[in-house]
């Protein structure tokens, strides 16, 4: 997802800021078997329009704003005028959604205000594989939302937003892959990303997951790839495929020197796995890995946040590595053999998290 953002924030490149990632809502109307918030909601955990008007300040800063977090950002009644507020402020605006609450109302509305994207969450080609995984939705009921929201693009003639459709890869899921091509052709939708299951807290999850710490996968999954990726290319639908197999990067996708995670209650991390998660499996064990959380914008400004000596200190160990990488390029292309010496380490919380390792 974020490589297709990342296209559309090209065009504000005076924005310090890439993307502000805020959470309307920790809370969620279904009980999907593999989410990694789910034995952490309070129990009421919205986004308060006070909470939202302390960052809204700083939207101009912001190239974009995706309103995804832990939750589902549909069951915060406050949504579309935070997504009024980030289309004022100029900035690229998104979210993802089960498409369980996206009636035909909140669809126009969002046509209306110019929406740049939106990601359904569907993670299967059947109401029988997708229902014991999202369990508590309806198949039929997120199809027709979805159907609705291209039908209303049609009748307006609008290209946004742009639909997305987001398949976590399982064990119980991957064999529809090609048939879940085809379904995403069927309802319009431009974009497929093939995600793995990367926050992974449990032992019962890491046993669902698709990519391999050896190389070694099921041993159909590369021929069922290769058919859904045949199939897009057919339909011309936009595709992407996580790695499966952990290659460490020198900064990830969420780009903590670019990018910050608000989360419902207004605290301010680099991303949201280290907003929350105090546990994690990582290659088959289990690891501590305490929250870190730079500030709270009810009680601090974003300068103040950004600036202190801490969170300063965390960007600094990925700027390293990005300066590494650079030099390691450029010593590549000259033929020199400095280019061999490894990346500096990446900060604790984040040698053990699957982000940094392209997953």
């Amino acid at each position: 997802m974020f490589d297709k953002l990342g296209k559309l924030f090209q065009s504000r490149p005076q924005r310090p800021y890439r993307l502000f990632q805020i959470e309307p809502s920790l809370e969620c109307n279904l009980d999907c078997v593999m989410c990694p918030w789910r034995e952490l909601r309070p129990e009421s955990a919205q986004m308060s329009w006070e909470t939202f008007s302390r960052i809204a300040a700083y939207l101009p800063l912001a190239q974009g704003v995706d309103f995804t977090g832990g939750g589902e950002p549909t069951t915060n009644p406050l949504l579309d005028e935070m997504v009024r507020s980030a289309r004022e402020a100029g900035c690229t605006v998104g979210f993802s959604t089960n498409a369980t609450l996206l009636d035909q109302g909140l669809a126009e509305t969002l046509v209306a205000l110019g929406q740049d994207w939106i990601s359904f969450s569907v993670d299967g080609a059947t109401a029988e594989t997708y229902e014991r995984i999202r369990q508590g939705s309806s198949f039929d009921t997120v199809l027709q939302n979805i159907e609705t929201l291209h039908r209303i693009k049609q009748k307006r003639g609008v290209q946004t937003p742009r639909m997305m459709m987001v398949f976590v890869m399982m064990q119980e899921n991957y064999h529809e892959l090609p048939r879940y091509v085809e379904l995403a052709h069927e309802l319009g939708v431009e974009h497929i990303i093939f995600k793995n299951l990367d926050v992974i807290l449990k032992d019962e999850d890491d046993r669902r997951r698709m990519f391999s710490h050896n190389g070694v996968v099921a041993p159909d999954l590369e021929q069922t790839l290769a058919e859904a990726k045949r199939l897009a290319r057919q339909h011309a639908i936009g595709l992407r495929l996580y790695e499966l197999q952990p290659r460490e990067q020198p900064i990830c996708e969420h780009d903590p020197l670019h990018n910050l995670f608000f989360n419902w209650a207004g605290l301010v991390s680099p991303c949201i796995t280290l907003a929350y998660a105090e546990q994690r499996v990582f290659n088959g064990q289990q690891i501590f890995v305490p929250p870190r959380q730079f500030g709270d914008i009810n009680r601090q400004t974003l300068e103040e946040i950004w600036h202190q000596p801490d969170y300063q200190a965390f960007r600094h160990t990925f700027q390293a590595r990005v300066r590494h990488q650079r030099e390691a390029l450029l010593s590549a292309l000259v033929g020199s053999e400095s280019g061999d010496q490894p990346l500096p380490p990446a900060p604790d919380v984040c040698q053990t998290c699957y982000y940094l390792y392209g997953i």
